[in-house]
């Protein structure tokens, strides 16, 4: 779900959100969601990312990164360790990338074999992966290889955070909030309409698209 700031009002822009959650719990609460500043103009001022996202998840709703091109909403993002996210993904466009080396042939894994609670976040620095425990709603996995998932996926799963477009994500019960390749994302509505929703799948990346495919 995109939340799109359109002016520099942050207390207005959370008010109406409170309205909006309000009024469908069941649609936004424990959501994922992305946040836009791409119609912020220089001329808007500084925007105080940290205290907006603080805000907005306060609502109990997780910001998965932010997407915008003004240099100084860069450098907060880098600062706070956010994911970034090309305005051309939001808009499913093929996004224009400067050519990136590949990856190493091998890389190291985190292993996580205790239940990976909604709230918690576990992220797999310049690794792969593997959970051998459930993966909760609102729980939250992050690689910059690939993601396994031993166990029901029920949270959020962000492989290649990096860019790689080569990772995987791999799981046994796909019922995930969200799943993401190098920024490219599928939310849950699309996959519970998905044939293989429930199963055990693997997904990857071809030209911008997430493909879901069985193991």
């Amino acid at each position: 779900m995109i939340l799109e700031m359109l002016h520099n009002q942050p207390q207005q822009f959370t008010r109406q959100l409170e309205e909006k959650v309000t009024q469908a719990p069941q649609m936004f609460v424990e959501t994922g969601v992305i946040l836009s500043l791409e119609k912020l103009t220089a001329s808007e001022g500084y925007v105080d990312i940290q205290d907006l996202i603080r805000m907005i998840e306060q609502l109990r709703l997780h910001v998965l990164g932010v997407c915008t091109q003004r240099p100084e909403d860069l450098e907060q993002v880098q600062q706070l360790g956010l994911l970034h996210w090309p305005a051309s993904r939001l808009m499913n466009r093929r996004p224009s990338v400067d050519p990136v080396a590949p990856p190493p042939p091998s890389r190291p894994s985190l292993l996580v074999t205790q239940p990976v609670r909604g709230g918690q976040q576990v992220y797999a620095a310049g690794a792969d992966l593997i959970v051998t425990a459930s993966v909760s709603a609102g729980a939250e996995l992050i690689a910059d290889g690939n993601i396994h998932v031993y166990a029901p996926l029920r949270g959020r799963a962000l492989a290649g955070a990096q860019g790689d477009s080569q990772a995987r994500i791999f799981c046994r019960h796909l019922d995930a909030e969200l799943i993401s390749i190098a920024g490219n994302y599928m939310i849950a509505e699309a996959m519970r309409q998905h044939p293989l929703s429930q199963q055990s799948v693997q997904v990857y990346l071809h030209d911008t698209q997430l493909h879901i495919e069985p193991l």
